[in-house]
């Protein structure tokens, strides 16, 4: 029979490396103790680790375009609340308009109000959330409209005294037609409302509406622009009255302004009614979104966190274990430590 030779130190020793593999494990143990998740998932679910990560990303893109729905609700909202203000706007005047009593000096209170008004539709217009401007489309860098004493005010001034060869307000005015007047609202007029004249005059806004992934696969339009048809509408319709000078005119033309402005205003209300209702199909179709994106990643959760748990009451058990187990090796270590051959000479 043969014996092996067995050293002091490596009686020593072993317990050593003993002690720093339970440290090791106990480490891990308590991690999936308390985070419920195993403490190496690849050494854990070998081939299927590819697929737990495609599923977090999944997970990722999901609460990357919550977020962003987010951002896009709120715009919309700011939208909304700005355009049913402009819609408000745009009412109160008509109602004004349709109520003119006769007289220049009602003329000229109506005439008060539409450059109000105006100024009111570019404060909305002009609105912003903070970091982009809400009416401006894609070009959201840019304050899109135009104040009318800033150029549209001498753009009509201009266009009106190259039709009728006297200036806005001036007593020359008392002699325009009412045939005249209506043509001119509905040619030079109606024309600085329409491209390339809008463009250049009132507004500096993109056509191009924001278009958002609210979805994987789902986008939808989620913002509008100061050159919408309806809006321009609004600012024709009060432009007519601000600009036109009807204190001035005759009895016959005013009423010819004033009754142009009733079909502009009364077609704008409307108009931006319809634009607030195909915006609220996009908040409608963003939530719908969110509810979905919800459901599935909560699936997507529910299934990495099944497959990479660590079942705890397992985890409390091995805690237990190895710390009795470290327990008894320090112990052993110790004893070994003080084994002396002296002890036995």
């Amino acid at each position: 029979m043969e014996t092996s030779y067995v050293s002091t130190a490596a009686l020593r020793n072993q317990p050593r490396l003993e002690i720093q593999r339970i440290q090791s494990e106990l480490v891990d143990r308590t991690s999936e103790l308390a985070t419920g998740r195993k403490a190496d998932v690849g050494l854990a679910l070998g081939t299927d680790t590819g697929r737990m990560v495609s599923l977090r990303n999944e997970i990722g893109l999901l609460e990357t375009l919550t977020r962003s729905n987010g951002v896009a609700s709120a715009r919309l909202s700011m939208i909304q609340t700005a355009l049913g203000d402009i819609r408000e706007n745009a009412s109160n005047v008509l109602t004004s308009v349709i109520a003119l009593p006769p007289g220049y000096t009602a003329a000229a209170l109506i005439e008060q109000e539409g450059i109000a008004a105006l100024d009111r539709l570019a404060d909305r217009l002009n609105g912003s959330d903070g970091r982009s401007f809400l009416f401006s489309g894609t070009d959201t860098g840019n304050a899109p409209f135009t104040r009318f004493e800033d150029g549209p005010e001498a753009a009509i001034s201009a266009a009106f005294l190259t039709r009728f060869g006297v200036a806005v307000g001036s007593a020359g005015a008392s002699t325009i037609t009412a045939a005249d007047m209506t043509d001119f609202m509905d040619n030079e007029f109606a024309a600085l409302f329409d491209d390339p004249a809008w463009g250049t005059t009132w507004s500096s806004a993109s056509s191009d509406d924001i278009i958002s992934r609210i979805g994987v696969s789902e986008r939808v339009k989620t913002g509008t622009n100061a050159n919408e048809e309806s809006l321009r509408l609004v600012a024709e319709g009060m432009s007519a009255i601000a600009g036109l000078g009807i204190a001035s005119l005759s009895e016959a033309a005013r009423d010819a302004v004033i009754e142009g402005t009733r079909t502009r205003i009364g077609q704008s209300v409307s108009d931006v009614a319809a634009l607030q209702s195909e915006l609220g199909y996009a908040q409608n179709a963003i939530e719908r979104a969110d509810q979905r994106m919800s459901l599935a990643r909560d699936l997507l959760t529910r299934t990495v966190v099944e497959t990479e748990g660590a079942d705890p009451a397992e985890a409390k058990v091995r805690v237990d274990l190895l710390t009795t187990q470290l327990e008894m090796s320090y112990a052993l270590t110790g004893q070994l430590s003080r084994l002396s051959i002296l002890n036995y000479a």
